[in-house]
């Protein structure tokens, strides 16, 4: 017989399923999105363009891939933002006081958290992210990609939204001793915008910087699938970076088990 708390993939899609349906709903708000991505990277674009008109090696790459590079962070911030992860839905279910009928629900809470998130990108991916850099290719001329780096790509995308996923859930797992993470949840987004290369790269950071960022997690989410994308990252040096990826999947993933049960055991103590 399997395990009450168990992990089922077809109760896993289930939820995905919901998660899509209850997010296209809202067709204002990804209206609203779509056009806030759309000026978003246009104004990237715009900035990159002026700042290699005063200086053409500002980034130390040519300006066709250092603006497909920023234009593909705007697009892939409607997946990645910490505003998008489990950590909102668990703070929310914690102030209400509703975050039993969560735990106590037949199959593995952390599964349950990662469908519903995944229906919430597949939905973004399908309505944000697939029209802007289909309007991006039409109007920065974003480069092609062969197969490999495409397959590349493709693969460290999949990493960065599972390392994402571990590190807002850790959040929201916070959120259940600390009842309230909003101020948390700010710091961390100023730390992956910085640290993770999103909008400046990290390959132009000082030194110092540099190495920071190399020891922390979040160049997973956005540096590493962005550099395999214009070609910084190819080969040997692709097959490294997404060895990184998955290491710090593998980290995180047992540390959020690891603390989930810590938390669960304090939250039983604590409630009955």
């Amino acid at each position: 017989m399997r395990a009450s708390r168990g992990i089922s993939i077809h109760t896993g899609m289930a939820f995905l399923r919901n998660e899509f349906y209850n997010m296209s709903i809202y067709r204002v708000s990804f209206w609203i999105n779509l056009f806030y991505t759309f000026l978003m990277m246009y104004s990237v674009g715009y900035v990159w363009r002026a700042l290699y008109a005063a200086n053409p090696n500002v980034s130390g790459v040519p300006l066709p891939q250092m603006i497909s590079y920023a234009v593909l962070g705007v697009a892939l911030e409607a997946i990645l933002h910490p505003r998008n992860g489990p950590q909102i839905y668990i703070m929310e279910q914690v102030r209400k006081g509703t975050i039993e009928m969560d735990i106590m629900k037949p199959i593995d809470f952390q599964f349950y958290m990662f469908a519903k998130n995944m229906g919430s990108i597949a939905v973004r991916f399908l309505f944000l992210v697939l029209p802007s850099l289909i309007v991006a290719f039409f109007l920065f001329s974003l480069k092609l990609l062969d197969l490999s780096a495409l397959f590349g790509f493709l693969c460290s995308l999949v990493f960065s939204i599972i390392v994402s996923f571990f590190l807002n859930f850790i959040l929201g797992l916070l959120s259940m001793i600390t009842m309230n993470i909003r101020n948390i949840n700010w710091g961390y987004n100023a730390l992956l915008r910085f640290f993770s290369g999103q909008m400046v790269p990290l390959w132009i950071f000082p030194s110092a910087l540099g190495v920071i960022s190399d020891f922390l997690p979040f160049r997973c989410i956005y540096a590493i699938p962005m550099s395999i994308y214009i070609g910084n990252y190819a080969g040997m040096d692709m097959l490294r970076e997404l060895g990184v990826q998955f290491t710090w999947i593998f980290v995180l993933g047992l540390l959020s088990r690891l603390l989930m049960k810590r938390v669960f055991a304090r939250v039983m103590i604590q409630g009955g």
